[in-house]
């Protein structure tokens, strides 16, 4: 439960500040990134299609890994 304190924490951080540039959903998993002011990328995973309920990842990533998960489409 600590770590998903912490992820929620720190995800209120990155929304009030960042922008979100891409959003996919498959089933009931979600992913999207965000990007802020200082040229961060972050990565995000959730359960639900919303991703209001439980967050299962936040990762920094590149700006090239960023825009490789955008253009690929399978």
């Amino acid at each position: 439960m600590k770590i998903n304190n912490n992820i929620s924490s720190q995800l209120s951080r990155i929304r009030k500040k960042a922008k979100r540039i891409f959003k996919i959903s498959y089933e009931d998993l979600s992913a999207q990134i965000f990007y802020d002011q200082r040229n961060t990328f972050q990565l995000q995973l959730c359960r639900d299609v919303q991703c209001r309920e439980e967050v299962l990842l936040t990762r920094e990533i590149s700006r090239a890994q960023a825009f490789h998960i955008m253009n690929t489409r399978n």
